[in-house]
C-alpha cells in the first residue's frame, strides 16, 4: 500500500473514531427527558408497595397512584413505564446511581431530600395513620395516647417521616420500634411486640384493602398536628430539572381537567388527601 494511501486510511479510521467517541458522549451528556423522548421510555424506581407503586401481579406491568399518575401525564406521548423495584431506602441512591430516571412511589417531599432530588409538584397530601388490632385495645387515637402511656409501644419504618411526627409529639425513642419494611412492622403488632403501627394514611388504605387485613383496623380517628403533614411527589435527579418541569405542566393539566380527582377516587382518597392550594414543592423544601 502506497504512503498516501495508508495515510488516507488512518485518517479515516481516526475520523471514525472520533464520530463514536463524539456519539458516546452525546449520549452521556443527554438528559432523562431527551432519553424518554427519543426512547419512549421512562426507568422509574418503585418499592412494590400499594398503593404507591407495584407490579400488577396478573398483568405484570406498573400500577399504583404514582406509575398511574405518570401514565396519564404522558399519555398522548406513548410513553412506556419501565419499572424497577428495589426497597424504600434504596429508591434515591438509585435514582442518584442512574438506575433509573425517576422515583415513583410515594416518596414525601422533606428539606433533607429535596438536597439531593428535585420533585414535582406535590400530588397528595399524606397525613399520618395507624393500625391497631381489631377493637383498638389501647384506644390509641394519636401520638398523644402513645406519648402518654409509657407501655405503649409504636412501630415505624426505618427512617420514615412517621417517626419524626412521632418525636416531635413527644413520643420516647423507648417507645418506638423500627423495621425495615412494612410486612416486619405488621407481623410486630400481631405477635404484640408493638400496640400500634404507624404509617402514611394511603399505606394503611393499602394494607387493609388487601387479604391480609383480617384482625387489623384502622384507628379512626388519629390525630396528628396538620403542620406534621406529609406531601408526596414523584422525585427526579436535580439535572432533570427540565424533566421535573414537563410533568408538572401535565400535572396542572390533570388538575384542570378532573383527571386528578377520579385518580383520587379510584385509590379512595379525598379531601383529607387534597393538596391544598399554595402547597408547593419549594414551600414543603423550606419549610
Amino acid at each position: 500500500m502506497k504512503a498516501g494511501s495508508i495515510q488516507s486510511t488512518i485518517l479515516a479510521i481516526a475520523i471514525a473514531l472520533g464520530a463514536v467517541q463524539a456519539s458516546l458522549v452525546s449520549a452521556e451528556a443527554a438528559g432523562a427527558r431527551e432519553r424518554m423522548l427519543e426512547e419512549r421510555k421512562l426507568v422509574i424506581g418503585i418499592h412494590n408497595r400499594k398503593p404507591w407503586g407495584y407490579r400488577d401481579e396478573q398483568s405484570k406491568q406498573p400500577s399504583g397512584w404514582h406509575p398511574d399518575l405518570l401514565k396519564a401525564a404522558f399519555a398522548g406521548d406513548g410513553i412506556e413505564l419501565d419499572i424497577r423495584v428495589t426497597e424504600f431506602g434504596a429508591l434515591i441512591p438509585g435514582l442518584l446511581a442512574g438506575r433509573f430516571d425517576a422515583i415513583a412511589s410515594g416518596l414525601a417531599i422533606t428539606p433533607e431530600r429535596c438536597k439531593q432530588v428535585a420533585f414535582a409538584t406535590p400530588d397528595l397530601k399524606v397525613p399520618d395513620a395507624a393500625i391497631v388490632l381489631s377493637g383498638n385495645p389501647k384506644r390509641i387515637h394519636g401520638y398523644a395516647d402513645i406519648a402518654t402511656n409509657a407501655d405503649t409501644i409504636m412501630g415505624a419504618g426505618r427512617g420514615s417521616s412517621v417517626v419524626k411526627n412521632a418525636t416531635s409529639a413527644g413520643v420516647s425513642d423507648a417507645q418506638m420500634l423500627l423495621f425495615p419494611d412494612i410486612e416486619a412492622n405488621v407481623s410486630a403488632l400481631r405477635a404484640g411486640r408493638i400496640d400500634v403501627a404507624v404509617f402514611s394514611s394511603p399505606t394503611v388504605i393499602g394494607l387493609l384493602a388487601g387479604r391480609g387485613a383480617i384482625g387489623l383496623e384502622r384507628a379512626v380517628p388519629f390525630e396528628t398536628s396538620d403542620d406534621k403533614a406529609n406531601f408526596a411527589a414523584i422525585a427526579f435527579r436535580l439535572e432533570d430539572a427540565d424533566l421535573r418541569d414537563m410533568l408538572d405542566e401535565r400535572l396542572a393539566r390533570l388538575r384542570a381537567d378532573g383527571t386528578l380527582t377520579k385518580l383520587m377516587e379510584n385509590y379512595g382518597f379525598g379531601t383529607p388527601e387534597t393538596v391544598p392550594a399554595g402547597i408547593t414543592a419549594a414551600s414543603l423544601c423550606s419549610r
